[in-house]
């Protein structure tokens, strides 16, 4: 059966074709000097999210291949298993970018030169994502499938990736400083935005198909989205107000309650997906 050139997929992957971005193609000698001369707490802080991003990228990088298998044990979903190729190769890219910028930036070795900022690692991250996509690998059931698709595209890339982008942007834009790894956030944002409407047509069409599931969806958004908030507050623990680049924590904690009601509507409301 030939695809679907007019599915969102299709028109998806064209998209991601045309914005490709290599990621040691992006200066950074500025971001060495800029890291140079920011305080330590500061240092800290920006440490800790690209760690946080770096773990959330292999993360996605790793568990993504599941779904791919769990349509194409049901098939008849060619357009979507040919989108998650390119997603997959996407997070790979991010993953190399962070871990060039660690490499490239730090003025040594990470856990020797430089101490590992303090913080938690997302449950999110640690336990939920994994176990939601290699359930897949014995369930392929759509239950299984919207979960999957409601934890991975909703939530990490939906609400706490953009709530870690926000903290990028309001620590770095201000003072023009890092613009190496403000590119590279600009780039990864603009790759997950074309994730996140691929994940939201998918959780779409399982709902349309499975109405009975819908209910189930809008627990687990509940759910995780408290979880998101308990990451959103983990950032600030460590810290006393003020914060450090001036940031709003209640700001970031409604940020992240925003966007977790806004990635329920657009599965449910009819909110356009396509960006």
């Amino acid at each position: 059966m030939p695809v679907d050139f007019a599915s969102l997929p299709l028109r998806e992957i064209r998209k991601g074709r045309s914005l490709q971005w290599d990621p040691h193609g992006i200066e950074l000698a500025r971001d060495r000097a800029d890291w140079a001369a920011l305080t330590d707490i500061e240092r800290q802080l920006l440490l800790s999210q690209v760690l946080g991003f770096l773990i959330g990228e292999r993360a996605v990088a790793h568990d993504l291949a599941p779904l791919q298998q769990a349509l194409r044990r049901e098939r008849g979903h060619m357009e979507e298993e040919m989108y998650l190729t390119q997603q997959t190769y996407e997070e790979s890219t991010h993953v190399e970018f962070f871990q060039r910028w660690l490499n490239e930036v730090l003025p040594g070795k990470l856990k020797v030169d430089v101490p590992v900022p303090p913080g938690n690692q997302s449950q999110i991250f640690s336990d939920i994502l994994p176990k939601a996509m290699t359930a897949l690998l014995t369930d392929q059931s759509r239950t299984a499938q919207l979960y999957a698709v409601t934890v991975y595209h909703q939530v990490v890339e939906g609400v706490l990736a953009e709530v870690g982008y926000q903290v990028f942007y309001d620590c770095l834009d201000a003072r023009g400083v890092l613009p190496g790894l403000r590119q590279g956030i600009r780039n990864i944002q603009t790759d997950e935005s074309r994730h996140i409407a691929f994940g939201t047509y998918l959780a779409r069409r399982i709902v349309a198909e499975n109405p009975e599931l819908r209910g189930r969806f809008v627990d687990w958004m509940a759910e995780l989205g408290r979880e998101a908030r308990r990451s959103a507050e983990s950032l600030f623990e460590p810290y006393k107000p003020p914060y450090p680049f001036g940031l709003d924590r209640e700001k970031m904690l409604a940020f992240s309650d925003t966007l977790c009601r806004r990635r329920t509507d657009a599965v449910l409301g009819g909110t356009p997906v396509e960006v």
